[in-house]
């Protein structure tokens, strides 16, 4: 796998192509999935991890089918303050699981502390810092994170805005028209 990227980045540096972008796909679907499994996330089907920060105890994270984990995406499975207390209890440490439900999203450089639900249906906002129980259904956003409005709500919000483009060869020619239209 490290080999195929390699020459994946080098045939894309000297041919000016952006073949790679497109690749990235292939290892957020694959070889990042397999060492989230590796390191012992509990990981579902049909899922994208362009990041694998899954903290010491990775064994504490359940991931549901159908989630994309962003760039930057930390998950944090302990609480590192019991350091002020090691002077007088040593072997002292806190511990918390995380569950991600299915069809989630979480965006980029977004944060998952211990203790965490996500369940299904929801979209986490690019940089939220998540802690509690999050109900199916839910955007979720902020630092501290709360829930700002349900997925009916965001859809019904943007459906005006949404394209369906997304596999269309020429879709960088299409989406430049649609902001030249709008200016």
């Amino acid at each position: 796998m490290i080999i195929r990227i390699i020459k994946l980045l080098i045939y894309s540096i000297l041919s000016g192509s952006n073949f790679l972008i497109h690749d990235t796909d292939h290892i957020a679907c694959n070889y990042n999935i397999r060492k989230a499994r590796k390191m012992g996330v509990k990981t579902g089907n049909n899922c994208r991890f362009y990041s694998t920060n899954f903290s010491t105890e990775p064994y504490l994270i359940e991931i549901g089918d159908h989630v994309t984990i962003t760039n930057g995406v930390q998950f944090i499975t302990h609480d590192g303050g019991v350091w002020v207390f090691r002077e007088k209890y040593s072997d002292i440490d806190l511990f918390g699981a995380i569950k991600i439900g299915n069809n989630v999203f979480i965006g980029l450089n977004s944060i998952i502390l211990p203790n965490t639900t996500i369940s299904d249906n929801c979209i986490v906002a690019a940089g939220s810092v998540v802690k509690g129980y999050f109900d199916k259904n839910s955007i979720i956003a902020g630092i501290p994170a709360k829930k700002i409005s349900t997925i009916a709500e965001y859809f019904e919000k943007n459906k005006d805005r949404f394209t369906y483009i997304r596999s269309f060869p020429n879709k960088k020619e299409l989406i430049v028209s649609l902001f030249n239209k709008e200016r």
